[in-house]
C-alpha cells in the first residue's frame, strides 16, 4: 500500500506537489522498500507523534497544569492515528475526500479544549492549555499524513511559545497596576468592582481573595491587576472603588 499513490487515488489528482519536499522525499525512501517500509512509516508517524506530544506535554506537567504529560500525548496519538486512517481509509469507489474525517477530529478537540477553560470570576483559566491542545492535535496530524519537517517545526514554536514567551508576558504584565483592597467580609466588594470596571472599560485579571483578622474582627483583602497604562485612569478607578466601598484600605501596588 504506497501512501503516495493511496493519497493520489483518495483525492482523484496526479499532482502530489509536495514529493518535491524534504517529507516527501522520506515518504518515498520508504515506499520504496515495499509493505515493510509502509508498516514503518506508519511505526514511525505514531512514534513520532507521541514524542512531539510527550514534549509539549511535559512542558505543561512540570507547570502543574491538568491536561499534561500523558493527556498531551494521547491527543497527539489519537490525531495521527485519524490522519492515517482518512489516508488510508477503505473506498468504496470513485473519489474521497481523506480531509473530511480529519476534519472531524479537528471539530472534536474543540470539546477537549473547552473543558480545560475556567472561568472563576474575574479570572479565566486554561486558555493556554485549551490552545496547546489544538496544536498537539494538529502536530500529531501532520506526523499522520506524513509531514514530519513541519511537525518538528511547529513543536520547536510550539515550546518557544509556552516557554520563553511566558517570560516575556510576565515582564509586560509588570507594567499594569496591582490594587489592593481590604474591606468588611460582607461587602459586596466582586459586584462593585465589576460594575465600575465595565463602566471605565478597564479589564481586571488574576483577582485573589483572602481572610485577614484585625482586632478580632475578619476582613476580606482583594488582590487584583488592572490591564491599562494610563496612570490617571487606573487612580481615577481607585477613587471610584474606594467611593463606593468605603474601604477600611486601599491601594496601588507596585
Amino acid at each position: 500500500m504506497n501512501f503516495l499513490n493511496t493519497l493520489t487515488e483518495a483525492t482523484g489528482t496526479s499532482d502530489i506537489s509536495w514529493t518535491n519536499t524534504i517529507d516527501g522525499f522520506i515518504v518515498e525512501w520508504f515506499n520504496k522498500l515495499g509493505i515493510f517500509g509502509n508498516f514503518a512509516l506508519i511505526v514511525l508517524s505514531l512514534l513520532l507523534a507521541t514524542l512531539f506530544g510527550g514534549i509539549i506535554g511535559y512542558q505543561r506537567e512540570i507547570n502543574g497544569h491538568a491536561a499534561g504529560f500523558r493527556t498531551h500525548i494521547l491527543i497527539a496519538l489519537g490525531s495521527s492515528v485519524i490522519m492515517i486512517l482518512s489516508i488510508y481509509g477503505i473506498s468504496i469507489g470513485g473519489t474521497r475526500d481523506p480531509m473530511r474525517f480529519a476534519a472531524a477530529g479537528v471539530t472534536g478537540i474543540g470539546f477537549l479544549g473547552a473543558g480545560s477553560i475556567i472561568q472563576n470570576g474575574f479570572n479565566i483559566k486554561g486558555l493556554t492549555t485549551a490552545a496547546s491542545i489544538w496544536v498537539t492535535m494538529a502536530i500529531g496530524m501532520a506526523c499522520g499524513a506524513g509531514y514530519f519537517v513541519l511537525a518538528i517545526i511547529a513543536t520547536g514554536i510550539t515550546m518557544l511559545c509556552l516557554s520563553s514567551f511566558e517570560k516575556f508576558e510576565k515582564r509586560v504584565s509588570k507594567k499594569n497596576s496591582n490594587i489592593m483592597v481590604v474591606v468588611r467580609s460582607d461587602t459586596p466588594v466582586l459586584s462593585t468592582i465589576m460594575e465600575v470596571s465595565e463602566k471605565m472599560s478597564i479589564t481586571v485579571k488574576d483577582l485573589s481573595s483572602s481572610i485577614v483578622n484585625q482586632n478580632g474582627v475578619s476582613y476580606l483583602r482583594i488582590v487584583f491587576r488592572v490591564a491599562c497604562l494610563d496612570s490617571n485612569k487606573v487612580q481615577q478607578f481607585v477613587s471610584e472603588i474606594g467611593d463606593e466601598l468605603k474601604p477600611l484600605q486601599i491601594k496601588i501596588l507596585h
